[in-house]
């Protein structure tokens, strides 16, 4: 039976040759996909899709939104329709 120090030794290099395993898969995988890329002369927003910004966006228009309020728009703004009064004592009843 192979002592803990050995067996610390031989799991070293199994690990090394892991690591190596998978850099040089990894290196076949992107000669791959550039070579894929290179041939159907993909762009970068095909191959990862565009950059979703919605929440900036959102961000950006709920401020614009803000310094409109009540200017042009009908209705109740989310955040006074999310300002419900539940028991009937806001100051409009008092």
């Amino acid at each position: 039976m192979a002592t803990y120090r050995e067996l610390l030794a031989q799991k070293r290099e199994l690990d090394e040759r892991i690591e190596a395993a998978r850099a040089e898969a990894a290196n076949q995988a992107l000669a791959s996909v550039r070579a894929t890329i290179a041939e159907y002369g993909f762009t970068p927003d095909e191959v990862f899709g565009k950059p979703r910004r919605e929440k900036a966006d959102k961000a950006d228009k709920a401020a614009d939104n803000e310094g409109k309020a009540g200017k042009g728009r009908k209705g109740n703004s989310k955040r006074e329709r999310a300002n419900l009064d539940l028991f009937g004592d806001t100051a409009e009843n008092a």
